[in-house]
């Protein structure tokens, strides 16, 4: 951004920040009976038994939150899912808890009449803030540009005239005269708030979501340009949308007196992992070892992936335009990824990728040397564990052996092939009592080191190859494109980080880097 772009900016540091709480009676009713339903199944649900229904309920949960639709569109599904869960309920009605089965049944028949509801509560909450007739550039922006085009379309069929666009667009140079925020307000990257690219912004949302405002200064010292950076964000009464439809015993769903406690609605950022294994995110590891931390970073085409807080091995395949506006592929640092980088991601972590290509390198010899590979930090892992000062203790009896280094975190965590210095592995060895086989060891993990530099350097040029020519136009138009591998069988997406979720989770280090969709946790 130029200075007198910047300048631009300042010139909305004045903005008027509006927070537009909407209450809508067959949403609230859903959004309770899912929240106690996913609390009473609980752990439970990392069983095949309630995966896929707790899967298909935070599914609609996020679509309800963020995107402004109307409530029976095809886009959301509800009905379909409805049926599916209900279906699910009848088949575990003789084999499963009773009080669960009928939870279930109770979020299936709140999400069909939700399905039968032509209104559209976030639309009807922005409608609010910008009435029609407003003169100026007005931008709606949502969550992410997997339903960009089907929300274009929506606010077109109610003849409303305002750009459609993302969070994204609000931190760039382009300065708006009224915007509207639709979703959960606890994610919004700090630019949004601090320095406005409107006169008037509007937060819609939902009125479960009770996530803290704060509006941080852009510096901690000295003026803007022009203008005062806003103090507060002023709270307008909630809107109600729909009248509460009855039911059939002639009660009438929740009211908007009937609040949600704090445990029915997470944040966009607890939901990002809210499928993930109950016991991974208990503990913040699994196999034994520590956990990582980890910020969410939502994607271009509505998925997300975690990224490491703290600089470590955890690398991931970064494109970008070269001096000649070609793509430029190489492998970074996951913690040193931000808003505006293009990532190549998939299913499996990239060391799980490097892995899959160094054992296709290593062929007939990679079980015996993979299990060389665990075998030696798995002894080290126990004497860790049976220690009595732990890892302290272990630490001081290789460095009074010898050892210039113990960096026994990195040393007994999966990625580890062996340690930086041939005589620091001596030194472990010796003290497994293993020492006699201290050089073999050394020179058979050095094949696997190779085999992954091979891999990388082999993965890096078949994502350069992919994405040059038309897909390297489609990246730059669309934001993110699926990417066909010539050396795998499986492929790889590319996408822009449109956003990170403040925050912090922790979790196990193999969650990291890896492409996961925010729909389906």
């Amino acid at each position: 951004m130029s200075l007198w772009d910047a300048d631009r900016v300042y010139q909305r540091a004045g903005c008027v920040i509006e927070e537009q709480p909407v209450h809508h009676s067959g949403v609230h009713s859903f959004m309770r009976a899912a929240s106690q339903f996913l609390r009473a199944v609980g752990e439970l649900e990392s069983s095949d038994l309630w995966r896929q229904s707790c899967t298909e309920i935070r599914r609609v949960r996020w679509l309800l939150g963020t995107v402004p639709l109307p409530l029976n569109s095809w886009q959301l599904r509800l009905q379909d899912t409805a049926r599916g869960l209900a279906g699910t309920g009848d088949r575990l009605e003789q084999v499963a808890d009773a009080d669960l089965v009928r939870r279930l049944s109770a979020v299936a028949q709140a999400l069909t009449r939700l399905g039968q509801d032509s209104s559209n509560p976030l639309a009807a909450g922005a409608m609010t803030f910008l009435p029609p007739g407003l003169r100026g550039t007005s931008l709606v922006a949502v969550t992410n540009r997997f339903y960009q085009d089907a929300v274009v379309h929506a606010f077109g069929a109610m003849r409303y005239p305002v750009e459609i666009g993302l969070v994204s667009d609000l931190l760039g140079a382009e300065v708006y005269d009224s915007a509207v925020v639709v979703g959960p307000v606890g994610w919004l990257p700090p630019g949004v708030l601090n320095a406005p690219r409107a006169a008037r912004l509007g937060l819609v949302h939902y009125d479960f979501y009770r996530e803290p405002l704060d509006i941080q200064p852009l510096f901690d010292e000295g003026p803007v340009l022009r203008g005062t950076m806003p103090t507060r964000i002023r709270r307008s009464e909630t809107r109600i949308v729909g009248a509460p439809p009855e039911l059939a015993d002639g009660t009438t769903p929740e009211t908007a007196e009937s609040l949600l406690t704090d445990l029915d609605v997470a944040s966009l950022a607890q939901d990002a992992v809210a499928g993930l294994p109950a016991e991974a995110l208990r503990d913040g590891a699994s196999g034994g070892h520590e956990g990582v931390e980890a910020r969410v970073a939502l994607l271009a085409d509505g998925s997300y992936v975690l990224l490491p807080v703290e600089s470590s091995v955890h690398k991931i395949l970064l494109v970008e335009a070269d001096l000649d506006d070609e793509p430029c592929v190489e492998a970074v640092d996951g913690a040193s990824i931000s808003v505006g980088d293009y990532v190549v991601l998939r299913g499996s972590s990239y060391y799980q990728s490097l892995v899959e290509r160094a054992d296709a390198v290593l062929g007939g010899d990679a079980p015996r040397l993979r299990a060389l590979q665990q075998g030696w930090k798995a002894q080290l892992g126990d004497r860790i564990a049976h220690h009595p000062d732990g890892r302290r203790g272990v630490v001081k009896d290789l460095m009074a052996r010898g050892a210039v280094t113990a960096n026994l975190d990195y040393w007994t965590s999966p990625w580890c092939i062996r340690t930086r210095r041939k005589d620091d592995f001596a030194v472990v060895m010796h003290y497994l009592g293993r020492g006699r086989e201290a050089q073999g060891v050394w020179e058979a993990l050095g094949r696997i080191d190779h085999a992954h530099r091979s891999a990388g350097r082999s993965y890096a040029e078949a994502v350069q190859r992919a994405v040059s020519g038309d897909l390297w136009q489609q990246l730059w138009v669309e934001r993110w494109c699926e990417i066909s591998l010539d050396d795998t069988d499986s492929g790889a997406r590319a996408a822009l980080v449109d956003a990170v979720l403040p925050g912090q989770l922790c979790v196990p280090p193999h969650y990291l880097c890896r492409l996961r969709t925010s729909e389906v946790p």
